[in-house]
C-alpha cells in the first residue's frame, strides 16, 4: 500500500515544477516514502493551497556536493541558494517527481480548515491517511 504524503513547497519552485524545468524536491530529512508514493503539493504564500499532485520516483540520499555535481539541472535552485540551504548539512535528500498533475481548482488552505479547523500545512511532511483524507475531501465538496 503506498503512502499519502503532504508536503509544503514555495510558489516559485511549484511553478518550476509545473513547468518540467525542476523534476527534484530537496530536502534535508529523509521522507518516510518510497517509490510510487503519492505526494501532494500544498503551495506556501501567497497561493496557500493544494494545487498539484506527484508520483514519487526515487528518493535520492547522498551529500550535498554529491547532489549537485549530479542533480544540479533538476533541481531548480542556483549554486548559492543550495550552498545555503545545506551550509550545515552533511546528507541531501531529493525527492524525484514524476507524473505531476496540476489539479483543476486550486484546494485553498480556508476551504481545507472548513472541514478541518486543526490543520496547518507541514514544515517539512505531514503523512495522511487515505481514507480520512477522502472522506474529508468528500465532505467538503459536498458542502
Amino acid at each position: 500500500m503506498s503512502n499519502l504524503i503532504l508536503i509544503s513547497i514555495k510558489s516559485k519552485y511549484v511553478d518550476q515544477i509545473l513547468s518540467g524545468h525542476k523534476t527534484i524536491e530537496l530536502r534535508k530529512a529523509m521522507p518516510k516514502a518510497t517509490k510510487g508514493d503519492m505526494i501532494i503539493i500544498y503551495t506556501t504564500k501567497p497561493v496557500m493551497a493544494v494545487t498539484a499532485i506527484a508520483i514519487v520516483g526515487n528518493i535520492i540520499n547522498c551529500t550535498p556536493a554529491e547532489m549537485w555535481r549530479d542533480y544540479k539541472n533538476k533541481i531548480g535552485v542556483d549554486k548559492k541558494s543550495f550552498n545555503e540551504y545545506y551550509k550545515t548539512a552533511t546528507k541531501a535528500i531529493g525527492i524525484e517527481l514524476e507524473n505531476v498533475f496540476k489539479l483543476d481548482a486550486e484546494i485553498l488552505l480556508s476551504a481545507i480548515k472548513l472541514i478541518n479547523p486543526q490543520f496547518s500545512p507541514p514544515q517539512t511532511f505531514k503523512y495522511l491517511n487515505k481514507f480520512t483524507t477522502l472522506r474529508e475531501y468528500k465532505s467538503l465538496r459536498n458542502n
